[in-house]
């Protein structure tokens, strides 16, 4: 209900507000309850996150194809589900706090991002493989994987080579997504 049309309405007994107030206590409650339970259960809350390592690469090499900077940082995690997913689990957490770590990491992404798309957007490429290599982290929601990189092809030339786009990606329930991209150009 809109703030103006609120102070039209009048109320006709106690007994419908309490109704009212109950109702909206027990809809924030099992939307509450039904969020958690998704989010233990596997499914994860990640936007824009892909199936499989493999199909996040492929939205990578699409969103790189198209020379679109927005779509490829779609595919990364955001600031909020860094800070409300993986930060509580992180060790740095003891010694550092978030803000200063996302003030390095965000903006090191972003340039990454802008150098991936400069160098590599518009060329037709395809995947040849991913690899998820072997320095891993699992906790207890989700895992990280720190050498992740995607060989491609390009499909006019048929030159393999890994492209620097991969750096760590996550998996959360199920579901992937970069924590960052890479600095390797």
């Amino acid at each position: 209900m809109k703030n103006g049309s609120r102070k039209g309405a009048v109320l006709k007994n106690r007994s419908s507000s309490f109704v009212t107030l109950f109702f909206w206590v027990l809809l924030g409650a099992g939307l509450t309850g039904v969020l958690a339970c998704s989010a233990s259960e596997g499914g994860s809350s990640l936007e824009n996150a892909q199936r499989s390592p493999e199909a996040l690469a492929e939205a990578a090499l699409l969103a790189l194809a198209a020379s679109d900077p927005e779509g490829l940082d779609a595919l990364r995690v955001t600031r909020d589900e860094y800070e409300v997913f993986l930060w509580p689990s992180l060790p740095d957490k003891a010694y550092v706090p978030f803000d200063f770590v996302w003030s390095l990491t965000g903006p090191r992404s972003r340039k990454a991002r802008r150098e991936i798309v400069s160098e590599y957007g518009g060329l037709p490429l395809e995947l040849v493989k991913v690899q998820l290599g072997e320095k891993v982290e699992v906790y207890d929601d989700f895992t990280l994987f720190q050498e992740a990189r995607m060989t491609v092809r390009n499909t006019q030339t048929g030159v393999e080579g890994l492209i620097p786009l991969m750096d760590v990606i996550v998996e959360m329930g199920g579901q992937w997504k970069f924590l960052n991209f890479g600095e390797d150009l």
